[in-house]
C-alpha cells in the first residue's frame, strides 16, 4: 500500500517499488505526492510568526475570533487533518463528508458518504449541516471550505418537483445520451438546490470565506456545484443548449425550465465570490512530477497532452495516436543512451464528478491493448484518488511489456499497482513507455 492515510502518503523508509513495473509505480508515487491534498493545504494555511497565512492573504494571528471548516469529497479527510494540524485549537467547528474514513484524532463531525453523483439519500442531511455551519458564523470569523472531487454528491439537492433518485437518474441519462462529464456537472450546478451555485457563500454574509480546492480538471467553478460561485447567465445558456441537444427538456419540471429561461434563476446570478478560491492541487502537479521521474531514470520524457477529453475508449485512442506521433518524430532513439521514450497525460475519462473511475479504467486499458502494435511498449492508467468505488478494480494497472527486463508476466494480462485512497484526486494519469528493442 502507498502511505499511511492520511498523514503521509509515502512515509520515508519505504523501499523502491518492486515487481515487473517499477517505473510506472515510481511515476504514480511521485504524481500522488506532488498533488497530495494534505501538503497542499499545509502550504496554503499556516501560522508564520504573528501572521496567519490563508492562501494568498495574511492576517494577524488573533484577527479571527473563530475558525470553522467544511471539508467535502474524496480527499476530505486529508484536507481536514491538514487544517487541524495547521491551526490546532484555533479551529472551533468542523464538518467532514466523504467516502473515506477519518481518524479519531480529528474531533469533529464526520458523515460517511459513498462515491456518487447528486441524489444521495443523505444529501439533505449533509446540505443542512453545511448550511448550519455557514450560517452560524458572523463578523471576525472565518469559514474554510476544503473541496475535492465528489463534493457534488454532498451539496447538490434535487430541483423542486424531482426526488433525489429522479435527479440522479436524469443526470445519468444525460451522460448516457452523450453529455460530457463537464456538461453533467454544469447541469447539476445550474439545476440543483442546496448550498451550490454560490448559495453557501451567500449564507455567510458577514464572516470571511477561504476556499481551497483539489482540481480534478474541470476547474473550481464546477467543483461541487460551485458553492461560492453564483451561476452566470452564460452558464444557463450553455445548460439550455445541452438539454436541447440531448432532447431532455421535457424530462425537467416546469419550474426548472423557467429558471433556465433568459433572466431566470435567483437574484444572486453573476455575483463574484468575495475571495478567489485557491487551487492547492491539480493535474499539472501530477504531470510535472511523473515527467521528472521518467527523466531521472534516463528516459526521454514527453508531455503527450495536458488533458485527454472523451470517453475511456476515445481517450485511449487519442493517447496512443499522440504517443505514436511523438515516437515518429524521435527516430534517433537507438542512437543515444536513453532507456526509451515515455509520454504522459491526465484524463477524467469523460466521467462526471463523483463517478466510479474503476470501470472506465478497465475500458481504457482494454482499448489500449487492442490498439498497441509495438512489443516494446506498455501503457499504464493510474487513479490519483486510489481505490475509491468498486473493489473489483485496482487503483492503477499496466498492460504491455514490463519495465523490469528480468520480469516474467502472463501475456495479455493487466498488472495492478496498489495505492491507498483519500490522499488526493486530480484525475487519472496515463503513461506510455516504449523501451528499446531487447537483444537476444
Amino acid at each position: 500500500m502507498i502511505g499511511q492515510f492520511p498523514w503521509d502518503p509515502f512515509p520515508h523508509g519505504i523501499p523502491l517499488p518492486k515487481g515487473p513495473d517499477p517505473l510506472p509505480a515510481l511515476a504514480y508515487e511521485a504524481a500522488v505526492k506532488a498533488a497530495d491534498a494534505y501538503r497542499g493545504v499545509r502550504d496554503a494555511l499556516r501560522i508564520e510568526g504573528d501572521a496567519m497565512r490563508i492562501g494568498n492573504r495574511f492576517v494577524p494571528v488573533g484577527y479571527y475570533r473563530d475558525v470553522a471548516f467544511i471539508a467535502c469529497g474524496s480527499a476530505a479527510g486529508s484536507m481536514a487533518i491538514a487544517a487541524f494540524d495547521a491551526l490546532h485549537d484555533r479551529l472551533t467547528t468542523g464538518f467532514t463528508v466523504g467516502p473515506t474514513p477519518i481518524p479519531p484524532e480529528l474531533p469533529f463531525l464526520h458523515i460517511p458518504l459513498p462515491l456518487g453523483g447528486p441524489g444521495s439519500p443523505r444529501a439533505e442531511e449533509v446540505a443542512r449541516g453545511a448550511l448550519e455551519v455557514a450560517e452560524s458564523l458572523g463578523e471576525r470569523q472565518l469559514l474554510l471550505l476544503l473541496l475535492s472531487p465528489g463534493t457534488i454528491a454532498a451539496l447538490a439537492l434535487p430541483p423542486p418537483g424531482m426526488s433525489g433518485e429522479e435527479f440522479g437518474r436524469f443526470l445519468s441519462d444525460a451522460h448516457v445520451r452523450g453529455a460530457s462529464g463537464r456538461e453533467v456537472g454544469l447541469l447539476a450546478r445550474v439545476l440543483a438546490r442546496g448550498p451550490v451555485a454560490g448559495r453557501l457563500g451567500t449564507a455567510v454574509p458577514r464572516a470571511d470565506i477561504a476556499t481551497f480546492v483539489v482540481d480534478h480538471g474541470d476547474g473550481a467553478t464546477l467543483l461541487g456545484g460551485g458553492p461560492v460561485h453564483p451561476v452566470a447567465p452564460a452558464e444557463r445558456e450553455q445548460a439550455r443548449a445541452v438539454l436541447r441537444r440531448l432532447h431532455l427538456e421535457s424530462a425537467l419540471p416546469t419550474m426548472s425550465l423557467a429558471d433556465l429561461a433568459p433572466g431566470g434563476g435567483p437574484a444572486l446570478v453573476g455575483a463574484a465570490p468575495r475571495h478567489r478560491p485557491v487551487r492547492i492541487a491539480g493535474p499539472n502537479d501530477a504531470l510535472r512530477a511523473a515527467g521528472d521521474v521518467l527523466f531521472d531514470k534516463k528516459w526521454r520524457s514527453r508531455l503527450a497532452m495536458l488533458q485527454i477529453e472523451g470517453s475511456p475508449e476515445l481517450a485511449a485512442d487519442r493517447f496512443i495516436e499522440r504517443f505514436e506521433g511523438i515516437v515518429a518524430r524521435e527516430a534517433d532513439l537507438e542512437l543515444d543512451h536513453s532507456q526509451g521514450i515515455g509520454a504522459f497525460a491526465m484524463t477524467t475519462l469523460g466521467l462526471p464528478e463523483g463517478a466510479d473511475e474503476g470501470p472506465g479504467l478497465a475500458r481504457f486499458l482494454h482499448r489500449a491493448q487492442e490498439r498497441m502494435r509495438r512489443p516494446e511498449m506498455c501503457i499504464a492508467l493510474l487513479r490519483t484518488s486510489g481505490p475509491i468505488g468498486s473493489t473489483e478494480y485496482p487503483p492503477g494497472a499496466v498492460i504491455g511489456r514490463p519495465t523490469d527486463p528480468q520480469a516474467t508476466v502472463p501475456a495479455g494480462r493487466a498488472r495492478a499497482i496498489p495505492m491507498q485512497a483519500g490522499v488526493t484526486d486530480v484525475g487519472c494519469l496515463a503513461i506510455a513507455l516504449l523501451g528499446k528493442p531487447t537483444t537476444s
